[in-house]
């Protein structure tokens, strides 16, 4: 008996040596903020762990002795450090610092959870807080600022809409921290302008097909991260006032903006409050002729309202709510006059416009997001429940019979329900799933102003669970692989079709109901060992339900004077999109390219029947190829440059033409040079090229150029930058854009081939700010 009670005191002694001998601890990075997916490895041993989703780890049954401890993890100096394990446990408090090789850069839309761009194997362009804040200070122009970082997204058309502007060919989806602001059941091409510059934290855009966020990302997603709240203190904000008008002819042109902000945390509270208000003057061209009010950013009057609230119940718990209030309304003294395709643009001369102003009264967005950074072993969860509304009216138009205004009314409702499992089999096989499940209700329409129903309400109901799986192999090899269910329902309810252009109206279309389901997949491989190439290849597919709102406007009668819903084209779009690309880091060199080919069994593109925009649905090919490079020259001096070519072609029966020039964009260069003469003084000069596409000749039978097949010449712009800083508070911004006063057609008013959209660009026109910090 004895005998056993001192080998049960021996067995028990072993067990509490044995549980005692381990090492714990918390990596965070240079920001605090915790680091998960980090390996985590004692040298000259196979004692390894992975950091959790709250930056946790342990290593259990260590010899006591000295090792050294390594830290690794893509977009991250390799951090080493001496470690004495004894008898009892050991815990580290560990900070590793980002690399500086441009790979650690933070991206959370790619796949829903924060991960560095040397992570994934896709194109992924990051318009940083500071690209926004210098050239905010050149235009406030949201399609413009984006069309100029934006390798393969066509150059902004100088409009309040984002017609014909298509990245990498294709259709996109847009959101604001997650939340679809697009309308792809039926596309009004208002969803760019949908917040405030300066509410702008960063744009994270992904390009090429992928369905992670569901209906609409036939080209990719930008998503606009709203800003965050100052931590550091308890109170804080910046005051920006500017003015703005046009160089050519002052006269009615002036403009003025204001935007207050304020920031801080308090306890286990943080907050950020901010308002913009903007007044714009009277748009003029080169030569100083007022631009037609047609779609134009001419005196529009802007505001913007913003408040993101946050409470950390401890270190791994967070509950966040976000509102944003937009809106854009143009209040226009000059109408459209003259102008002729090909010879003379319109121009804008005094009047008054007939019917209701054109813009978006209200574009309300809120959502409620709760995070768990580990709400159980090794799983992080977010749960996000959202709310659009989104209201915008067109210009007055005799395109109805009775003449009047159409507009977009979309209303969504969604909540994401987002894990994310971290595993670690081995060594060398690691990694995380991403796992959850969508539900979404987007209810969209397009009235006229004065209630006639120009297109019924279409309800869509979509449930699509699904699933990413990230894993590294050997160490040096990044696999991702993932799969979406979508499961959609679409009401439409009975409607009556009404008189347009051409189309005699009059149809009554039974409703009913739509069902599509389709499963998409994506995978990609990326081979991590080396910045200097850091190469990937990937395939992704998207899902989405095109314009659907065209199609139900324009029914026809299959008998006794009636359609219906089922004898209409509806059919979803699949999207495949094949990429191969780099990343390379060399020193103060950097430079990313890729080549891509996306294909799809139907199209987007739009034609001319009778003068109505009807969809193509015919199979269609895209592929291009970006490049980009960049060079710190000098600490205070650097370049950076980019170019990209897209080019697509349809089959209509067999036959196989090019896609028209609303769909690809020209050839576009860009170059930047950024340079501080003395430490408060900083200059930057822009120079945007668009190219020469002509694939098109006229129609024999017209003698007149078809939809969107416009002979686009090229063009050239130069913007410039410069500021002033008094002090670390204070400072003055000057920006100039079209420094040249180039006398130019943007892209789309040369390809639309149509009279209302023949307008010029804007002079050269300046903007002069300051802005004080507190």
């Amino acid at each position: 008996m004895k005998q056993y009670l001192a080998l049960c005191l021996i067995a028990l002694l072993v067990t509490l040596q044995t549980t005692a001998q381990k090492l714990t601890g918390t990596i965070r990075d240079t920001a605090q903020t915790a680091v998960p997916m980090l390996r985590i490895y004692l040298a000259g041993t196979q004692k390894h762990a992975l950091s959790g989703p709250d930056g946790t780890f342990s290593i259990h049954h260590i010899k006591p002795g000295s090792y050294k401890l390594v830290v690794t993890g893509i977009g991250y100096n390799t951090l080493e450090q001496p470690v004495t394990i004894t008898d009892s446990i050991t815990t580290l408090a560990l900070t590793i610092q980002p690399s500086d090789v441009g790979l650690n850069e933070v991206v959370v839309t790619a796949s829903r959870n924060r991960e560095t761009l040397g992570t994934v194997p896709s194109s992924i362009t990051i318009i940083s807080g500071k690209q926004l804040r210098e050239q905010s200070a050149i235009t406030t122009d949201i399609n413009q600022l984006l069309s100029m970082n934006v390798p393969g997204l066509t150059l902004g058309t100088n409009t309040s809409a984002n017609k014909g502007q298509t990245l990498r060919g294709r259709g996109m989806l847009i959101m604001i921290d997650g939340i679809p602001q697009s309308t792809p059941l039926r596309n009004g091409d208002k969803d760019m302008r949908s917040i405030d510059v300066s509410v702008i934290e960063r744009v994270e855009v992904i390009k090429g097909s992928t369905a992670i966020y569901g209906n609409g990302a036939d080209g990719g997603i930008i998503n606009f991260i709203t800003i965050k709240a100052n931590p550091n203190k308890r109170f804080s904000g910046s005051t920006d006032i500017s003015a703005s008008g046009s160089l050519t002819s002052a006269a009615n042109s002036l403009g003025a903006r204001v935007a207050q902000q304020f920031s801080g945390r308090v306890n286990k509270f943080d907050y950020v409050v901010a308002g913009t208000y903007e007044q714009t003057g009277v748009n003029k061209d080169a030569r100083g002729e007022v631009i037609a009010p047609f779609q134009s950013l001419s005196q529009n009057e802007n505001v913007n309202l913003f408040a993101k609230l946050g409470y950390n119940f401890n270190d791994n718990n967070r509950l966040e709510v976000m509102y944003n209030y937009y809106r854009t309304m143009q209040n226009s003294s000059y109408v459209d006059s003259g102008g002729k395709f090909g010879q003379r643009p319109i121009i804008g001369v005094i009047g008054t416009n007939p019917g209701d102003k054109q813009g978006t009264p209200y574009n309300h967005n809120a959502y409620v997001n709760f995070t768990s950074k580990n709400i159980f072993r090794n799983t992080s969860l977010n749960v996000n429940l959202y709310y659009q509304d989104f209201y915008t009216v067109f210009e007055y138009s005799d395109f109805y019979a009775p003449p009047g205004n159409s507009a977009i009314t979309s209303k969504k409702m969604g909540a994401r329900v987002n894990f994310n499992t971290l595993f670690n089999f081995h060594p060398n096989l690691y990694g995380d799933v991403t796992w959850g499940i969508d539900v979404l209700n987007d209810k969209t329409a397009q009235p006229l102003t004065d209630g006639r129903p120009f297109v019924p309400e279409m309800n869509m109901k979509n449930l699509a669970p699904y699933a990413q799986l990230k894993t590294y192999l050997f160490k040096d090899f990044l696999v991702k692989a993932g799969l979406r269910y979508e499961n959609i329902r679409l009401d439409i309810p009975d409607y009556t079709t009404i008189k347009f252009g051409n189309y005699a109206g009059g149809v009554f279309v039974k409703g009913g109901n739509l069902p599509y389901e389709a499963l998409v997949f994506n995978a990609g491989l990326r081979y991590t060992r080396f910045p200097a190439f850091n190469p990937f290849v990937s395939y992704s597919q998207s899902f989405s339900l095109y314009d659907l709102g065209r199609t139900l406007r324009l029914a026809k009668a299959v008998s006794n004077g009636s359609a219906s819903i089922n004898t209409i084209e509806t059919k979803a779009i699949i999207t495949n999109n094949y990429e191969a690309g780099f990343n390379s880091n060399i020193g103060k060199f950097n430079a990313s390219g890729s080549y891509f080919i996306s294909t799809s069994n139907l199209g987007t593109s739009l034609k001319d029947v009778n003068g109505v925009a009807v969809p193509e649905r015919a199979p269609e090919r895209v592929q291009g190829f970006e490049v980009t490079a960049g060079y710190q020259f000098l600490p205070n001096l650097s370049a950076n440059a980019a170019y990209t070519h897209v080019e697509g072609k349809k089959d209509i029966n067999g036959v196989k033409t090019w896609l028209p020039t609303t769909r690809i964009t020209p050839d576009k260069m860009t170059v930047n040079v950024n340079y501080s003469p003395l430490k408060q003084w900083d200059l930057g000069v822009y120079y945007i090229y668009s190219g020469v596409r002509k694939r098109f000749d006229p129609n024999p039978n017209t003698k007149e150029y078809d939809l969107g097949n416009g002979p686009v010449g090229d063009f050239s712009l130069i913007n410039l930058y410069t500021a002033y800083r008094f002090s670390p508070a204070a400072s003055l911004r000057l920006g100039v854009d079209n420094l040249l006063n180039a006398d130019y057609y943007p892209v789309m008013s040369q390809a639309r081939v149509r009279t209302n959209s023949y307008i010029k660009g804007s002079g050269a026109r300046f903007n002069l700010g300051f802005r004080y910090n507190f």
